[in-house]
């Protein structure tokens, strides 16, 4: 039994990546041929898996997902899959993982314009071809209200449309000897107990809101600000960022780390999760903190605010975003003395919610989908 598994681009630190490789493992545990074709593999390839690089030409960013989409298309009619499950809006696919948010709904206001607009053409084709009849893609969502948005613009069938819990990875729950690794690792950074750690985790700086993030170091009060450091994990150019911090005078606050393996490691070390994005489909490391204990400061466009609201683990700052409000409130969650209850109401909320089925319903999607295949032939 054969499956074919297609994203655009892997690498090893990104959500989406690990999302895909949790699902496509469950798939190889249970006896399926995992078969993935991308246009970009970063890192070590994983045993088990057949991986073909299609690497795609064009001019600008679309064409060469146009020519994948081609170079894809052509693999797939040479070979038999029992389904084919895309990690990205690819038409013809049969189960698509919705991880991206709702393209169309972001340029409405403006649609007459984008019309004429090639690369807008190009990803607002691809999103109709998944989700518009008489596409029969089954689309896995990670998002309540992203599904929401696609019924609206589309009218996709309900029957197409199946949410998936949260997939937080178990192994990211406070462990019994948090308190040890907790120290080990401030220790390993240079940092004192006594010393704040505000952590950023996430891929694409602008979106996730770094600027934001260190504006609002650099506006801490002096005697707040001198023992309290950013650590932002994850990878992006990082020029623009370093000199965010040098203008605003808080480089020595402000620590790039790049991609890392260790996350789990500084959910443990931070004293706070900081996450002002300025769009978010879930905002998985939102959960991730909640498991590991980690009070959090988000804003509210992050479809996984609503866990921080639902269990009093952290704050959720309404939009539109106002940096002022952002400063404030970071200054109030270090300073008032409620990080241990906190911590207590997310580790609660994380023992009696589900937050870490995903793969397995997703998997469950896919087996329904070959099912209805075989059925029909």
């Amino acid at each position: 039994m054969r499956l074919a598994f297609a994203l655009y681009k892997y690498f090893p630190y990104g959500g989406l990546a690990r999302d895909f490789m949790r699902i496509a493992d469950i798939c190889l545990e249970k006896g399926y041929q995992v078969d993935v074709y991308v246009m970009e593999w970063q890192g070590d390839q994983k045993a088990g898996y057949n991986v073909s690089v299609l690497r795609s030409s064009g001019w600008s960013n679309h064409a060469k997902v146009a020519d994948f989409h081609r170079q894809l298309r052509s693999r797939l009619e040479q070979q038999s899959y029992e389904a084919v499950i895309g990690f990205n809006k690819i038409p013809g696919v049969d189960v698509y993982y919705a991880a991206d948010p709702c393209y169309i709904d972001r340029f409405s206001a403006r649609s007459f314009f984008n019309k004429l607009n090639p690369r807008y053409r190009f990803y607002a084709g691809v999103e109709k071809a998944v989700f518009k009849a008489p596409s029969r893609t089954v689309c896995l969502m990670i998002s309540d209200v992203q599904m929401a948005l696609f019924k609206k613009h589309y009218q996709t069938a309900a029957e197409r449309l199946v949410m998936l819990p949260p997939g937080i990875d178990i192994n990211r729950r406070r462990p019994l000897d948090a308190l040890r690794k907790r120290a080990a690792f401030r220790q390993q950074l240079g940092m004192l107990e006594q010393d704040l750690m505000v952590l950023m985790v996430g891929t694409g700086f602008k979106t996730k809101g770094v600027d934001r993030a260190i504006k609002a170091i650099a506006a801490l009060p002096e005697g707040l600000k001198s023992k309290t450091s950013l650590m932002v994990v994850g990878e992006d150019d990082l020029s623009s960022y370093e000199r965010l911090a040098r203008e605003n005078k808080v480089s020595e606050r402000v620590h790039l780390m790049g991609g890392r393996s260790d996350v789990p490691d500084f959910l443990l070390a931070a004293d706070l999760l900081l996450h002002p994005a300025r769009k978010e489909n879930t905002g998985t490391v939102i959960l991730e903190a909640m498991v590991a204990g980690l009070p959090m400061l988000v804003t509210d466009v992050c479809g996984y605010a609503k866990y921080v609201t639902q269990s009093k683990a952290g704050a959720v700052m309404s939009s539109p975003f106002n940096q002022q409000l952002l400063n404030e409130q970071l200054v109030s969650m270090l300073t008032d003395g409620k990080t241990n209850e906190r911590r207590d109401h997310a580790l609660a909320f994380a023992n009696k919610e589900d937050l870490y089925s995903m793969p397995e319903k997703a998997v469950e999607a896919i087996e329904t989908v070959i099912n209805r295949k075989r059925n029909e032939t």
